[in-house]
C-alpha cells in the first residue's frame, strides 16, 4: 500500500503542477518493497526516460505505477484471506460431519476429497465472522482496511478542503484525541560569563478533537442492482461517497463546531479581514497583503481557497482595470490553477465573496476511523432489497495560530 507521506509527496508535486525532484524521487523509490522490483524498474525507466524526473508526465507516470503496485498488493491480501476463509470452512466441515451438502456418492464416483469442504454452506452469521472478523449483530460486514484506506483517498480527491496540500491528518484512538501545543516561551538573552542562566518559561495548550460521525444511507431494489446495464453498487458508492466530500467540504469551511466541525470562517478559528464599503471583490492586493501577513509571523501561505465569484474576480483581474493582461496570468498560461505561486482551489462551499489564504501545514483535521463502505443483503431481506451505508468520522478542525489563516470577505455594496 502506498505510504501517507508518499501520496502527500505526489499530491504536492501535482498541485505545483511540477515533476519530482532527486530528494522525492529517492524517497518514492525507497517506499517500494523489495520484492515489487517490476515497479522499482518501471519507475526508474520513467525517471531516465525523455522527459527527465521534473516533468509532469513523468511524475504521472510514476503515481499510475504506485496505483499499479497498490492494486496487486490489494489483490495478493484478497487472495490470501480467501485461503483463509476456505482453510476454516474446511474445519467447519469436518466438525460438521452430516450436515455437508452434497457430499454423498454420485454415479460416476465418489466427488475429489480435496473439494469437499466445498459443501458446506456457512450461516450469515458464520460468514461474516469468518471474513470480515466483527460482531454479527453489527448488521453487515465493514470492507476490508485496503479498500477502506483507497475510500480515504477517494474522498481527499473529491473534497477541495482536503485536497490542499500539507493540511495534517491526524489518525488517533479513543473517544477524543489532543495535539499539545507551545503557546509561548521565554525569550533568551545575554548572559555574562560566571553570571546564572535566567530559567525560561513555557506554556503549552492542547488542541482538543472530538469525532463527529458523517454518514450517508441508500437503499435499492434487486431488481435494479440486477437489470440496471451498469455497475449499480459502485455508482452507489461513488454517490455516497461524493456526498461527504461535499458535507466535509461545507463543514470544513462554514462550520459552527456545534454538532459538526469548526469551519475556517468561524469567528477567531482564523484572521479575517473585512473589506471597506465600496470593496465588492477580492483583489490580488488583498491576496498579496494576506501571504505578507502570514509570512511576518514565520507561516508559509501554500494555498489559496476561493468562492465561485471570487475566484472569477481574480482570475479576470487585469493589469489597468478593463485593458492590459491579466494579473494572474495571459489566457494562455493555468490562470485557473494558480496565484502568486498557490494553488488557487474553488468551492461552492466557501460563503459568497470569500478568499482564503492560509498556510495548510498550520491546520490540522483529526481521523478516527477510515470512511467505510457497508452493504447489507439482511436489513431489507421482507423488502428483497439491499442497504448501502458509508461512514466516516472525523474530529477538528483546528488551526493552532489563527494567523496562519487570513478569511477575505469582500463588502456586500
Amino acid at each position: 500500500m502506498i505510504k501517507p507521506e508518499i501520496r502527500k509527496l505526489l499530491n504536492a508535486a501535482e498541485g505545483e503542477e511540477r515533476g519530482l525532484n532527486a530528494r522525492e524521487v529517492a524517497a518514492v523509490i525507497n517506499s517500494i518493497p523489495a520484492d515489487e522490483r517490476m515497479a522499482r524498474t518501471e519507475i526508474l525507466a520513467a525517471v531516465n526516460g525523455p522527459n527527465g524526473p521534473d516533468s509532469p508526465e513523468t511524475r504521472e507516470a510514476i503515481a499510475e505505477t504506485l496505483k499499479f503496485m497498490e492494486l496487486r498488493a490489494a489483490d495478493a491480501a484478497e487472495d490470501t484471506a480467501r485461503a483463509a476463509f476456505e482453510a476454516e470452512a474446511r474445519s467447519l466441515a469436518q466438525r460438521a460431519g452430516g450436515a455437508l451438502l452434497g457430499s454423498e456418492e454420485r454415479s460416476y464416483g465418489r466427488r475429489d476429497e480435496g473439494d469437499e469442504w466445498r459443501g458446506l454452506l456457512p450461516s450469515g452469521n458464520e460468514y461474516r465472522t469468518l471474513i470480515a472478523g466483527v460482531s454479527p449483530s453489527a448488521g453487515g460486514y465493514a470492507v476490508p482496511t485496503t479498500v477502506a484506506d483507497k475510500w480515504v483517498e477517494h474522498l481527499r480527491n473529491s473534497s477541495v478542503f482536503l485536497k490542499a496540500p500539507g493540511i495534517n491528518l491526524h489518525r488517533f484512538e479513543g473517544g477524543s484525541f489532543v495535539l499539545p501545543s507551545l503557546t509561548s516561551s521565554s525569550t533568551p538573552g545575554v548572559t555574562a560569563e560566571g553570571a546564572s542562566i535566567a530559567e525560561s518559561a513555557a506554556t503549552f495548550a492542547g488542541l482538543t478533537f472530538a469525532p463527529q460521525k458523517y454518514a450517508d444511507f441508500y437503499k435499492a431494489s434487486n431488481e435494479v442492482i440486477s437489470d440496471a446495464s451498469f455497475d449499480m453498487r459502485n455508482l452507489i458508492a461513488g454517490v455516497m461517497t461524493r456526498n461527504l466530500a461535499a458535507k466535509v467540504d461545507l463543514d470544513c469551511f462554514q462550520g459552527t463546531g456545534t454538532s459538526q466541525l469548526t469551519g475556517l470562517t468561524k469567528s477567531g478559528v482564523g484572521t479575517a479581514v473585512n473589506l471597506t464599503v465600496g470593496n465588492t471583490v477580492v483583489k490580488w492586493d488583498n491576496v498579496i497583503s494576506a501571504y505578507s501577513d502570514i509570512e511576518g509571523i514565520g507561516a508559509t501561505p501554500g494555498v489559496i481557497w476561493a468562492s465561485p465569484d471570487m475566484a472569477k474576480a481574480l482570475r479576470t483581474e487585469r493589469e489597468n482595470s478593463t485593458n492590459g493582461g491579466y494579473l494572474a496570468g495571459q489566457v494562455t498560461d493555468p490562470v485557473a490553477k494558480a496565484g502568486v505561486g498557490l494553488p488557487l482551489l474553488v468551492s461552492a462551499n466557501l460563503p459568497a465573496k470569500t478568499v482564503i489564504v492560509a498556510d495548510p501545514t498550520r491546520v490540522h483535521i483529526g481521523v478516527r476511523s477510515d470512511v467505510a463502505l457497508a452493504m447489507s443483503e439482511d436489513f431489507l431481506f421482507d423488502k428483497d432489497a439491499v442497504a448501502f451505508r458509508a461512514t466516516f468520522r472525523v474530529a477538528g478542525l483546528a488551526v493552532d495560530n489563527p494567523a496562519a489563516v487570513v478569511v477575505i470577505k469582500a463588502s456586500a455594496t
